[in-house]
């Protein structure tokens, strides 16, 4: 399941005004954790539903630190999705995640950018 307005991560994050040169659309890291892969219209599918994954086209992408813009923090929302995590514990996990892009040098979008 691959439904452009939860996981491709070539939209803008926020405001276009603030944010590189994407695509169009918009996906927010909000919208990623909420994004559930199997819609209640599958629900009594759901044996169907083989998996879930996240779009990240690169036409608008010319190096590696915007690539690692678009893809940070919301490949890790999508992971938790991915696998099932429970919701409420999503931020104290998020904050680990970033603390580890931090230290590794990922040029990810900082959580507190409008």
């Amino acid at each position: 399941m691959t439904p452009s307005q939860r996981v491709y991560f070539d939209y803008y994050q926020a405001d276009s005004a603030g944010e590189p040169v994407a695509i169009g659309g918009l996906t927010t890291l909000e919208s990623v954790r909420a994004y559930e892969p199997v819609p209640i219209a599958l629900a009594e599918r759901v044996d169907r539903v083989l998996g879930t994954q996240c779009q990240l086209w690169t036409e608008y992408i010319p190096d590696s630190a915007h690539l690692e813009y678009m893809a940070f923090p919301r490949t890790c929302a999508f992971a938790e999705v991915a696998w099932g995590s429970d919701p409420a514990d999503f931020s104290p996990r998020l904050a680990s995640h970033l603390d580890r892009l931090d230290v590794l040098g990922v040029h990810y979008r900082k959580l507190d950018q409008r």
